[in-house]
């Protein structure tokens, strides 16, 4: 059930009037370097959705998350175009949010990787999906397939927290 929570990153979900149990989704993003995996959500050319899995995202204050996106990629294309998105995110302590916002292009190509682009997403509203039946314990996880991923994802995420400065 969706319900809004405001238009910045850290966000109060306590459901009881004058309760606050604070979810700062800056320190989770940044805490967690290429581990929180958001779908990212895209209008097509044709005015479908368009889905995609994105984990390297850094949040540069309460307002703003960079993220890493492949340069020739539908979803890349789909913000060209229509920089509205939506961002998904499913982790353990019933943590189910959805970040809405608009996507700009910041480089192309990024220094780390001449297949990868620097987006900067405004944030502009965050909503709360969580289920009244379901509570859910844990998120999707990942590890990198090899060292060749990991120094990837690290030189990346560097990327992203120098673009934040």
């Amino acid at each position: 059930m969706a319900r809004t929570l405001g238009d910045r990153l850290v966000v109060n979900v306590a459901r009881k009037p004058g309760e606050e149990q604070i979810l700062d989704l800056v320190r989770l993003f940044n805490d967690n370097p290429n581990r929180i995996i958001a779908v990212a959500a895209t209008v097509g050319e044709a005015g479908a959705p368009n889905t995609c899995p994105i984990s390297l995202i850094y949040a540069k204050d309460e307002k703003t998350l960079l993220a890493a996106l492949l340069r020739n990629s539908a979803t890349s294309a789909n913000l060209k175009r229509d920089g509205r998105v939506s961002l998904e995110v499913i982790q353990a302590n019933d943590v189910v949010v959805g970040i809405q916002g608009t996507m700009r292009l910041i480089k192309d190509p990024m220094d780390f990787s001449e297949a990868m682009a620097l987006w900067e997403m405004q944030v502009e509203r965050v909503k709360q999906d969580t289920s009244p039946a379901q509570r859910v314990t844990q998120g999707p996880a990942s590890v990198p397939r090899n060292d060749k991923a990991e120094a990837f994802e690290k030189a990346g995420f560097a990327e992203l927290m120098a673009a934040s400065r």
